[in-house]
């Protein structure tokens, strides 16, 4: 029993006690001042009838017939009347009749009613003693309404009462849900603090947690603050502050090899004559260039959410874009912008080529910049600034859809087809790998004999036109039947986009689904892209919330490139993090890197937060993230 119900019980039962001691003596009370005036009245009625008889000429018989009329009246339970010799002349006893009030009443509270006595005489000759007792019905019935009204007064005292302590209680209880909620939330790995309330012993433990949340907050930020610059130091280039050419090849690497890839085009941007300048104008101008140049492209990666951007080498800049749209764009916007920043410094050294390829997963990463570095030749040859496609010359991938309108109809035909969705599986190590897990990124096929595109192919589309939290919805339902089917996998980890969980009505149906099949929702795990999710900390905040009860696992992936917004983490309740394999290949040749994973699980355990590794390709790298203190991995090693 909850103690506020403890506490209600305990204040009501002693209210209860109270008020029926004090009907209690209120009524032994009232029944005693009722006997007693109803002993005075016997006593005056029996002396008012004995000078009445003692009037006039009266004998015995006609004593008796007085006597006898008076009790006829109805008004006396008994007369007696008895001779000087002790010689009873008159005994009338009335029958019980109504007395006023229920029997158990007068049972329980009897009234004693004490007779009157008085002599009759004629003259100076006795002739005998007269005992009168009236009715006591009146008297109960009195004392049954006097029941009945202080039965009423003290209850409404009592509901008054009920209702007062009640409002005390919720006074003082309100602040202490608070700081249960807020332990069950530090059980939950969200840190939060609450206000301090006004109840003194109550503020008084509210004020110690918080204080135990603000010491933790402050050494988390620490520690995310040191290991933010060691992640800074191992993979962005100082002079510009985007990534450095080991870690954008990393990325682009991993961007080839995964389904799951949020980028679908690579553009590398060339200062033609960055080495005449730095020859003729000096290294602080060629820096300056440099840094201008970085700014500008920092900015495009803010504005086209999901852009990553490196200094190759040099003059050469690289980006990777998001799939699913059209990079033209964003990058003739990039190139205008450049001129107001580069002519100033350069002059006529100004030229400035961006060329671009759209890729797909398998695609060579040497090939791939191999096409582009032809386009930026092709580009210098017009010796103008200028924006080039790369195009693919051995292009051989299946037809599909080219319009939003056509990419609509034919992902909802995919949707109404069972058969043209499945899910694809890779294994996936947890702990020690004892019990089998799986990440089953969506697949679509877009007709019956035509081969299944992965889901870098479809999604970066579907989430532009409006669809992504139908293919999410589907990706779950396809979870939850195989998890079903199969009672031996430990898990199953499925990829859901940002749009869909900041969508109300998506996460009402996910909720239902998971409530609907309490067997399955303990083995998904749900993962989310890491620059989605913190895009929509308020949506992935609250979905977090939502799945603790039901015992779902939800986590962000791709993790570490926005490593600096660690403290945002600090109150949503997350259960994993899936490092991005940008920082895990060649981590065992990487101190910088050690440094900061090794960081990055601390910080991570510290919250109750899982680490796993995505894109482990060897051996070397594995055993890194085993000393690292890793939950478990994926990648080409594991499968």
């Amino acid at each position: 029993m909850s103690m506020y119900r403890q506490l209600w019980l305990s204040i009501l039962a002693s209210v209860l006690i109270a008020l029926g001691a004090s009907l209690l003596v209120s009524l032994l009370n009232a029944r005693a001042y009722l006997e007693a005036q109803l002993a005075m009245k016997n006593q005056d009625n029996a002396t008012t009838l004995a000078l009445a008889l003692s009037q006039g000429e009266h004998d015995r018989e006609r004593v008796v017939l007085a006597a006898t009329a008076l009790f006829n009246s109805g008004h006396y339970q008994l007369i007696q009347v008895i001779d000087p010799d002790g010689k009873g002349l008159l005994d009338k006893v009335a029958r019980e009749a109504d007395a006023g009030a229920p029997d158990w009443f007068v049972r329980l509270l009897p009234i004693r009613s004490l007779p009157g006595r008085a002599e009759i005489a004629s003259g100076w000759q006795r002739l005998g003693t007269l005992t009168l007792m009236s009715r006591a019905s009146f008297a109960y019935r009195s004392l049954w309404e006097t029941a009945l009204t202080l039965s009423a007064v003290m209850l409404a005292a009592g509901l008054l009462g009920g209702l007062l302590t009640t409002l005390v209680l919720r006074r003082i209880t309100r602040p202490m849900r608070a700081v249960i909620e807020q332990a069950r939330a530090i059980n939950d790995h969200r840190f939060i603090s609450i206000p301090l309330p006004t109840v003194p012993e109550v503020r008084e433990l509210a004020a110690a947690m918080n204080d135990t949340v603000n010491r933790l907050r402050v050494d988390f930020e620490e520690d995310a603050r040191r290991y933010e610059a060691l992640r800074r130091q191992a993979n962005f280039d100082p002079l510009t502050g985007l990534a450095n050419r080991a870690l954008f090849l990393a990325s682009l690497d991993s961007a080839l090899d995964s389904e799951e890839s949020p980028y679908g085009a690579l553009a590398i941007l060339r200062l033609r004559m960055l080495g005449k300048i730095n020859r003729n104008q000096g290294r602080e101008v060629a820096d300056e260039l440099l840094r201008r140049v970085g700014r500008s492209i920092d900015e495009l990666t803010q504005r086209c959410g999901g852009t990553f951007a490196g200094r190759l080498n040099g003059g050469d800049f690289a980006l990777l874009l998001a799939g699913g749209c059209d990079p033209a764009p964003s990058l003739n916007e990039l190139l205008q912008s450049l001129p107001n920043l580069v002519v100033p410094l350069a002059g006529d050294y100004s030229t400035t080529y961006i060329g671009y390829s759209l890729f797909a997963r398998g695609d060579s990463p040497a090939s791939l910049l191999a096409r582009i570095d032809t386009a930026l030749a092709a580009a210098d040859a017009g010796g103008t600034s200028v924006v080039r496609e790369a195009t693919r010359a051995d292009a051989t991938e299946a037809a599909s859809p080219l319009g939003a309108e056509q990419w609509r109809t034919s992902l909802r035909q995919a949707l109404a087809d069972p058969s043209a969705l499945s899910l694809a599986h890779y294994p996936l190590r947890v702990g020690d790998g004892d019990v089998p897990h799986r990440e089953c990124p969506l697949r679509l096929r877009l007709g019956g004999d035509q081969a299944w595109l992965p889901a870098t192919r479809f999604l970066p589309l579907a989430d532009r036109i409006g669809m992504a939290h139908e293919l999410d919805m589907a990706t779950v339902e396809l979870a939850i039947a195989e998890l079903e089917r199969d009672d031996a996998l430990g898990g199953l980890w499925i990829n859901l986009s940002a749009k869909s969980i900041a969508d109300p009505e998506f996460r009402r149906r996910l909720l239902k689904q998971l409530r609907d099949h309490p067997a399955c929702r303990r083995r998904l795990h749900l993962e989310i892209p890491e620059a989605g999710g913190l895009s929509r900390l308020n949506a992935l905040r609250q979905l977090s919330r939502d799945l603790k009860p039901l015992e779902c696992r939800i986590g962000l992936e791709h993790y570490g490139h926005h490593f600096n917004r660690i403290g945002l983490l600090y109150d949503l309740g997350l259960d994993f993090l899936k490092v991005d394999a940008s920082f895990i290949q060649g981590l065992d040749q990487n101190p910088g890197n050690q440094a900061f994973l090794a960081g990055l699980c601390e910080i991570a355990h510290r919250i109750g937060m899982q680490v796993y590794a995505e894109g482990v390709e060897r051996q070397e790298e594995m055993d890194k993230l085993d000393e690292l203190g890793f939950d478990g991995a994926s990648g080409v090693l594991v499968r």
